[in-house]
């Protein structure tokens, strides 16, 4: 019983983690408020970037479901670049957006990021299912 609800939690977290980064892959759309504007070249990155991301979610492959969740982490870093957000990492660029963010989404971004960073670091196992509900929860934005 304790691991099914270690397991429960963990899914969200992860489902969290992935709609905060969804939220930042949305802001271009939305028009966060900072002095920098995308290009509609930037516009189509991002579009091309999602479809990848969002075509390696439906695999069944942990290797490309990791690689889901590396890219939709980098997408969001480069958002926070583009929006002009200052830091020398991820983590730094997102602590100075954290006002421009609501807490729940900035909380789900930095759960994502903690899992991307399992995944780069630690060669963590990390479960199919796991790492699906991840990728779908940070896509899940748009809808």
């Amino acid at each position: 019983m304790a691991r099914r609800n270690e397991q429960t939690v963990l899914g969200v977290i992860v489902l969290g983690l992935f709609r905060g980064i969804w939220w930042l892959l949305k802001l271009p759309f939305r028009g966060l408020k900072k002095k920098s504007k995308l290009t509609v070249a930037d516009h189509q990155y991002l579009i091309a970037k999602r479809s990848e991301i969002l075509e390696l979610l439906q695999s069944n492959n942990q290797l490309e479901l990791r690689h889901a969740v590396m890219e939709a982490d980098k997408l969001a870093d480069w958002i926070l670049k583009k929006k002009n957000y200052p830091g020398n990492t991820f983590a730094d660029r997102l602590r100075s957006a954290q006002k421009d963010i609501p807490k729940n989404i900035y909380d789900n971004i930095w759960q994502g990021h903690k899992i991307r960073n399992q995944i780069a670091h630690e060669d963590g196992n990390i479960s199919v299912e796991l790492l699906k509900a991840a990728g779908k929860n940070i896509m899940s934005y748009n809808n």
